[in-house]
């Protein structure tokens, strides 16, 4: 294959800046290896996006102070793209750009592939789906109708998601999520010591740590009664650190007030993230309801135990075998996986965190799901 027979594609980011707190963080790194395979353009849409991103042909930012300058400048680009021999579009969860994608291609031919993965159907007890989430669903079921094809992951939201929007199994594509090794990694111990020092993480205190949004989905409210249920039970002190803001802050604050063991640090930029994951001694998440999630991939390859539900494709993720994944909601499971892991030695958590390691290493490379993404292509 010549260089001008290369696959050409534009990659549409969500949100992209050095405050990234958000998964797209990630991409990036992602970007780098899908370049050696095939000719990428990115196209930005909101944040502070560099002039340049490493394997990319061409940054294309259509960030505006309103919605109708975005739309402008994200046509100016679809035009761009089309003059330049660009007619193949990855959308993540972008809905203005995947709506003007659609109305516009009959007059660029273009082909879109929209990644979407979870549902979002779940509604916290005394709640009900309000008129704007039926709205949402209704358009985002036409949309998905719409795309050329539907890309999720993993194995198990394929039919998932096929069955919630209704697309034929034949528009549906496997891809996973990707995770950047050399970023995310254990810490030698003395550098590792040093970042518990400066938390203020004592030395024998079993450290949990949640990275996630902070609302009813994501089982927030399943923290602090797991925490009081762990601090009668374990030999040695117990600290819960929370990562990540929502709607159930408030909610965290009022249980976590007065309390030395339970610290919410609120929202922390993705590239602060691996000390935190290095430094920690189990993650947890216990979510009610799940896609592909990324801050699994990251536990994972910082070499940290895990303990999860297996809400959406959290077990395809952790791997069928890893023997920490309790049913959703199920409290008395997650404080018992816990109390597990917190009982083991430290050379037995090391093994327990390696294996996960090289799983997330070996299935969801950048350079893997490069690949798998060029055959989809």
């Amino acid at each position: 294959m010549t260089l001008a027979d290369r696959t050409k594609i534009v990659y549409a980011i969500p949100h992209l800046s050095g405050e990234e707190t958000e998964h797209f963080a990630h991409l990036p790194a992602f970007l780098e290896a899908l370049g050696r395979r095939v000719d990428v353009v990115a196209l930005v849409e909101r944040g502070t996006p560099p002039a340049t991103l490493p394997g990319v042909k061409r940054v294309i930012s259509t960030v505006g102070r309103t919605r109708l300058a975005r739309l402008h400048r994200s046509l100016e680009a679809l035009r761009f793209c089309a003059r330049a021999g660009y007619r193949t579009y990855f959308v993540r969860y972008s809905r203005q750009l995947l709506i003007l994608l659609i109305l516009t291609s009959p007059f660029f031919r273009h082909r879109v592939f929209l990644w979407r993965s979870g549902t979002a159907d779940l509604v916290e007890p005394g709640a009900r789906k309000t008129l704007r989430h039926r709205l949402d669903n209704g358009l985002n079921y036409l949309l998905a109708r719409c795309v050329h094809g539907l890309v999720t992951g993993p194995e198990t939201m394929v039919e998932v998601m096929s069955a919630r929007w209704r697309v034929p199994r034949r528009k549906m594509r496997l891809l996973y999520n990707d995770i950047d090794g050399d970023r995310f990694a254990p810490l030698p111990p003395s550098e590792r010591d040093q970042v518990r020092r400066r938390r203020g993480w004592g030395d024998d205190e079993f450290v949990i740590l949640f990275v996630h949004r902070l609302s009813f989905r994501r089982g927030t409210r399943l923290l602090a009664p797991l925490l009081d249920a762990l601090e009668s039970g374990l030999p040695h002190p117990v600290r819960l650190v929370v990562v990540g803001e929502g709607p159930d802050r408030p909610y965290l604050e009022r249980l976590g007030a007065g309390r030395s063991n339970m610290r919410i640090m609120g929202a922390v930029p993705n590239r602060d993230l691996p000390p935190l994951y290095a430094a920690a001694d189990c993650f947890l998440m216990p979510s009610y309801e799940e896609g592909f999630p990324r801050v699994l991939l990251e536990a994972m390859s910082s070499a940290l135990p895990i303990v999860t539900t297996g809400a959406g494709g959290s077990a395809d993720v952790v791997g069928k075998d890893y023997p920490f994944v309790c049913d959703v909601g199920d409290l008395e499971a997650l404080t018992e996986a816990v109390n597990q892991v917190a009982r083991m030695s430290p050379r037995e958590r090391a093994d327990l965190g390696d294996r996960l390691r090289i799983r997330a290493l070996d299935e969801f490379s950048p350079q893997r799901v490069a690949r798998m993404l060029e055959d989809i292509l």
